[in-house]
């Protein structure tokens, strides 16, 4: 019997990213079924140096493949050091459909994925630099090249794209920027930094509403994506960034809710990518506990229980997850959507069909239909 919880034979031994093979049919999905991953990953080429003002060019990010592997600079300075830059390489990046587009529809087509929401690799460094210079012309240019990009593949690759976030005069242009270029969602940083003026953004205050208002209007999702944990050298670093990070997006929702966003834009949706689903269940309770035994304390005053927003706003992804799965009930089928994150080390390549497999034997046909697809096709205008 295996020590490992684990509920997939497949996970015990897998292989690193780019030595697994792509899991082959073994029976047909129900009638209906459609197979969308909403978190997959796409990594950068040198897409900034040309597009930079020719008096900044020095402080443009380059990509470049370089003795076997992918090295991001800023000028002198290496955004990953070349010995992380190299096991990268060996346990995820050097996965050829990470980078080439027609490698990776044929894994996608072995494994029955139809489409997938595209996420950058290594632009989550680039977040973490909350006072980093250029992050108009940074982000701007990344989002029109992800979409050059998803273009290679149109109807099968959609892409998520960053706002800006730090400048309330601007956000209303970017963001109808994003939607002109195609994007399926905005995504915004866990920890954004500082704003154009040197001044802390806060999520849960009201100097953002003009980004939310102009999100909201879009159509288009909000979107939170774990990633902007960079392992230290220390023992276990890699076990202890992967386990924290996947613990949930408690602050950021909680901003949201406690913070009246949603009461103020009820149109806007929010995204929580790739932190699984268990955490979700112990908040809303957390959260309706807190709207009840501190009434007193809270402003601005809800309109609704704190459960009511992520039933009627929210949304979080999963790879695997046999204990969320059982919690559906509380955490409501409609706000689940099954994802490959194709090709990291956690994601389902390799054994994607068990994954989905273990979707429908945890509930229903509906529920499981909706779960590995549907619900992403219509969230995210994929159709």
């Amino acid at each position: 019997m295996s020590e490992y919880v684990l509920e997939i034979p497949e996970q015990i031994d897998i292989e690193v990213s780019p030595k697994r093979t792509p899991q082959q049919a073994v029976r047909p999905w129900p009638e209906g079924t459609r197979i969308i991953s909403a978190d997959s990953h796409l990594i950068e080429q040198d897409y900034w140096f040309e597009g930079f003002p020719a008096d900044k060019k020095a402080q443009a990010p380059r990509m470049q493949f370089v003795d076997g592997i992918f090295d991001m600079t800023i000028g002198d300075k290496h955004m990953t050091p070349p010995a992380l830059a190299r096991h990268l390489c060996e346990s995820m990046e050097c996965t050829p459909g990470l980078n080439d587009i027609p490698a990776r529809l044929k894994d996608l087509d072995i494994e029955g994925v139809e489409k997938e929401l595209i996420f950058p690799q290594r632009l989550f460094g680039l977040f973490m630099f909350g006072e980093m210079k250029n992050r108009e012309e940074v982000f701007g240019l990344y989002n029109e090249a992800i979409a050059r990009r998803c273009a290679e593949a149109p109807d099968r690759l959609f892409p998520v794209m960053i706002p800006n976030y730090w400048d309330m005069d601007a956000t209303g242009a970017s963001v109808r920027r994003c939607r002109e270029l195609g994007a399926r969602g905005l995504m915004v940083p866990l920890k954004p930094g500082k704003d154009k003026d040197g001044n802390p953004i806060n999520y849960n205050d009201g100097a953002l509403d003009p980004m939310y208002e102009a999100i909201a209007d879009s159509g288009l999702p909000l979107i939170f994506h774990i990633g902007e944990a960079i392992p230290s050298a220390m023992p276990g670093a890699a076990g202890i960034s992967v386990v924290t990070q996947t613990q949930g997006f408690r602050h950021q929702w909680s901003c949201l809710v406690f913070g009246g966003i949603f009461d103020r834009f009820p149109a806007l949706r929010a995204v929580f990518v790739e932190g699984g689903l268990t955490w979700v269940a112990s908040m809303l309770h957390d959260a309706d506990m807190v709207a009840t035994h501190f009434r007193t304390a809270l402003q601005p005053r809800l309109r609704h229980a704190p459960s009511w927003y992520w039933r009627n706003h929210c949304y979080a992804t999963f790879m695997t997850d046999p204990a969320g799965l059982t919690l559906l009930d509380r955490i409501g089928p409609e706000t689940v959507m099954w994802s490959s994150d194709y090709p990291h080390q956690e994601s389902t390549f390799g054994y994607t069909r068990s994954s989905i497999q273990a979707v429908f034997d945890a509930t229903s046909i509906e529920n499981a239909q909706l779960i590995v697809g549907k619900t992403a096709l219509k969230l995210f205008n994929m159709a």
